[in-house]
């Protein structure tokens, strides 16, 4: 009893030195969580590729350099090597043998044992079959989608966090109501043991009052633990930091506030294609209709012109020479177009697939437009209905504490009014928070 007293003490103290934390701030905090994080690092993905696509258009450059050194002479000829193996040859090799000794040359020729080279080429694509085209257009396309994924992951990430925003207000609210509740059980304890001593009430009364106050206690308990953990939750989402012992003093300071009436929350014109599901599913079919066409692209010859120039030594101590050229390439597929072909027959079935999945899609935002209409106009008549069960709640509860005051009511009687005035506003505050959810999310399916 006293870890409860103590906990209820904590949170009637908390208005004192409460940290309040709006929904605007939380949204604002959203930009920084993981998944935003992660879309614009995909976003700086797809741009860098964009990039690296458009160098295709640039001519292709290459250097090379190479020098060496054998053990033995890679080229080693003697007239035997030229004349073969015969009587001839060999008395010939042996006089110019001889000869060559005594005037001081060899009577071989070696070649290619250290040198060096070193040349430059350059390759300028004229035609491709489209590919570098299309390729850069599939790049582009890849940024934009890259871009609508980022805004898609934002705002599953706000949507999310504004959920569990109304879900911890909607339980403040309950948790307040509780409180009050508490309050009058409390005042009424007194009142009827005062009057079970003189003899004026029951003791199966009093009973009955305590029994209901400690199961009204014990739902405050679990109430606050709950709200904790929500707490936390929201916290960790929007990388808010916090200590488990500031919990308590931290208040989410949204209420439900004035509600919009449904006329004034359906979009006029509202278009499902602009839907950013559909949106990216468009771009899809696009993707896939510039593949095949990168694919088909393969089944045309490729154009190129050059030029080339090498400056090499290859046979030290020779003097180094230079030589360049320029030529022409055209590039004809022959092996590969039966691949090709069926490459492309099935980045047509891709296509087609494309084309259907964003239909699909299409009816689906079609029904989900309908029941999120459907789900703001059910939980607006939900309120209209809670809030005349309040009404007649409170008038009742007010009439039965005048007859209480009177003696014409016991306190029973005003115990069994009170909690359902409490039921009463619990219900009421769960339609409101219902009728914010379903109004946030019809309006994140508009796209505002």
């Amino acid at each position: 009893m006293k870890r409860l007293l103590t906990l209820l003490f904590l949170v009637l103290a908390v208005p004192c030195f409460a940290q309040e934390l709006s929904l605007s701030e939380c949204l604002d905090m959203c930009s920084e969580s993981r998944s935003s994080r992660k879309a614009e690092l995909a976003v700086l993905q797809a741009e860098a590729q964009k990039a690296e696509a458009r160098l295709e258009y640039l001519p292709r450059v290459s250097v090379t350099a190479l020098a060496y050194q054998s053990v033995n002479p890679l080229l080693d000829i003697s007239l035997r090597d030229v004349l073969g193996n015969s009587d001839a040859a060999n008395d010939l090799n042996t006089q110019l043998t001889a000869y060559a000794y005594e005037n001081g040359m060899k009577p071989y020729f070696t070649m290619f044992q250290k040198g060096y080279g070193t040349s430059v080429s350059l390759l300028q694509p004229l035609y491709a079959g489209g590919r570098i085209v299309n390729g850069n257009r599939l790049a582009s396309l890849g940024v934009e989608a890259s871009r609508l994924q980022g805004s898609l992951a934002l705002k599953a990430v706000r949507d999310s966090v504004e959920n569990k925003y109304w879900r911890i207000v909607s339980l403040q609210q309950k948790q307040k109501i509780l409180l009050e509740t508490a309050g009058l059980l409390d005042a009424l304890d007194k009142d009827l043991s005062t009057a079970v001593r003189a003899g004026l009430a029951l003791e199966a009364d009093l009973l009955e009052l305590r029994l209901k106050r400690s199961e009204l206690k014990a739902g405050l308990t679990k109430l606050t633990g709950g709200l904790s953990l929500l707490k936390m939750d929201l916290l960790d989402e929007i990388g808010y930091e916090y200590s488990y012992l500031e919990l308590p003093s931290l208040v989410l300071s949204d209420t439900p506030g004035e509600l919009p009436e449904p006329s004034s929350v359906f979009a006029d014109g509202f278009d499902l294609a602009s839907v950013p599901q559909a949106r990216l599913l468009e771009m899809q079919e696009k993707a896939a209709a510039l593949e095949k066409k990168m694919a088909v692209g393969e089944l045309l010859p490729q154009v190129a012109v050059g030029a080339a120039f090498s400056y090499s030594a290859l046979s030290l101590p020779r003097d180094a020479t230079s030589n360049g050229l320029v030529f022409a390439m055209v590039q004809v597929p022959i092996t590969d177009l039966g691949k090709a072909a069926y490459r492309s027959k099935r980045l047509g079935y891709k296509v087609q697939d494309a084309q259907e999945e964003r239909e699909y899609l299409l009816k689906k935002l079609s029904l989900l437009e309908n029941k999120l209409r459907l789900d703001v106009d059910t939980s607006w008549e939900q309120i209209a209905v809670c809030e005349e069960t309040v009404g007649n709640a409170e008038a009742r509860l007010d009439r039965m504490r005048l007859m209480y005051t009177a003696g014409e009511a016991t306190a029973t009687e005003l115990m069994r009014c009170a909690l359902e005035v409490s039921t009463a506003r619990e219900s009421l505050v769960s339609s409101q928070i219902s009728y914010r959810l379903a109004v946030s999310a019809y309006r994140s399916l508009a796209g505002e």
